[in-house]
């Protein structure tokens, strides 16, 4: 090996002597911070990834003046591949698919919709007929919660589930008989994005217009506004990969490896569901319709903000950039109110619970290529290593799964760390030749 070989930079030296001009560079092009961000993390994560899949060390080419350049390289085609995907989103995509079709149905989904429609009227019928007439007020008349409290001389409380219940019955017998109407995106130069799911709510309007259900009711049409969404969308990604989905309200979402989403867009709410992994949401500010994240027990509710949330196999986790969000778990838990540089955890149980406050720098370091573990269970520090790791994941035995982790990781670097854990903790790291890894007591 030769001395010019020996003392070749490492690239994560390189990425962190050049992270802040890199990042000056990339607001530059893009003309947004956050952007720039991101794609700083998207280049480092794309370099790492040629290495890893080439067999290459993690270090830079030649000299470090040769390294930053080739970064800088990198940075400058995924930014020009962004504005161009914003361009084509701006232009073509986002107007298609908010506009979309101006048909009327045909006549099977004229029938199916009708069937629809008939089922939510039937569901109203039977209901109670305290919930009916609550339900009715409510969500047709516009009356408040409390003004039916003291109407019907019962809680607030008892009010609020009643109208949630028999929101839940209309909504479960429309669903039950509507068609899917699911339509892939044909749109051309948008194969690298998610298939997109086209609501049903236009189809129902064009029935209704038609007078295809003569006899359907204004509350029958509120279920019908309030309950389908005009717009919806999911998006998985695999693990050792990142992906950033633009939404047509203005938010986006930025999924981390190994994550999955559900997107619904409603008239009077937007929806995102995390399924597993974690996302980093930029929410679009809109007074009219607040931004729900359904994350296991958790409902992180938001106007416009900047936040994190991530989904683990014991808890799921929040931490705030900017903005404000509620935290809800279980019903009759208390609610939790964060601010920039707050967390809280939502246990399995849906308790939730304020979490240590940080820096709003440090919120989804996973973006910039870095995991922070403060004093989290090894088995759940391992757990989020496993989602950028490719081949079996790193196994833990049940004996030092609660073995606290206080460690800031690279994650390009993630196999040196393993093997520097028995530095730190009373643990042993084997690591087998197909690639497994094993942690176990020492």
């Amino acid at each position: 090996m030769s001395v010019q070989q020996a003392t070749r930079p490492a690239w994560s030296d390189t990425f962190a002597a050049s992270y802040r001009d890199l990042l000056r560079f990339l607001r530059r092009r893009t003309g947004c911070a956050e952007t720039a961000r991101d794609l700083a993390q998207d280049a480092w994560l794309r370099i790492a990834e040629h290495d890893a899949a080439n067999g290459v060390a993690a270090n830079a080419p030649g000299t470090p003046d040769h390294a930053r350049a080739y970064l800088f390289t990198v940075a400058d085609r995924l930014a020009i591949d962004h504005m161009r995907r914003q361009r084509h989103w701006d232009s073509e995509l986002a107007p298609r698919l908010l506009a979309g079709p101006h048909q009327s149905p045909d006549v099977a989904e004229t029938h199916a919709y009708a069937q629809a429609l008939r089922a939510v009227e039937r569901a109203l019928a039977e209901m109670p007929a305290r919930m009916r007439e609550v339900f009715v007020a409510h969500r047709l008349h516009g009356v408040p919660h409390s003004e039916l409290a003291l109407r019907f001389a019962v809680s607030r409380k008892t009010i609020e589930r009643e109208v949630s219940q028999a929101m839940d019955l209309a909504q479960a017998a429309l669903e039950q008989h509507s068609p899917p109407a699911v339509r892939r995106s044909t749109l051309p130069g948008v194969a690298d994005l998610p298939p997109v799911r086209r609501g049903r709510r236009k189809a129902m309007v064009a029935l209704l217009g038609l007078g295809g259900v003569g006899g359907a009711t204004s509350i029958v049409w509120q279920v019908v506004r309030e309950r389908l969404p005009d717009w919806q969308t999911a998006l998985s990604v695999p693990p050792g990969k990142t992906s950033r989905l633009p939404l047509p309200d203005g938010s986006e979402a930025v999924l981390d490896a190994d994550s999955a989403i559900e997107v619904r867009l409603f008239a009077a709410q937007r929806e995102l569901r995390l399924l597993r992994g974690g996302a980093y949401l930029s929410v679009a500010r809109d007074v009219q319709r607040p931004f729900v994240v359904l994350a296991g027990p958790a409902r992180i509710t938001v106007l416009g903000t900047r936040f994190a949330v991530d989904l683990g196999a014991q808890d799921v986790s929040v931490a705030v950039e900017s903005g404000q969000v509620s935290v809800r778990g279980a019903a009759g838990a208390p609610v939790l109110v964060l601010g920039p540089g707050d967390t809280a955890r939502v246990a399995e149980d849906g308790s939730p619970a304020q979490g240590p406050a940080r820096s709003t720098e440090a919120v989804a370091p996973w973006r910039s290529g870095w995991l922070d573990f403060d004093r989290l269970p090894l088995v759940q520090a391992v757990e989020r290593l496993n989602r950028y790791r490719p081949g079996a994941p790193v196994q833990v035995d049940p004996a030092v799964a609660a073995l606290p982790v206080l460690a800031r990781v690279n994650i390009a670097r993630s196999t040196q760390w393993l093997q520097s854990l028995p530095s730190v903790l009373p643990v042993r790291v084997t690591l087998g030749t197909t690639g497994e890894v094993l942690v176990a007591p020492r």
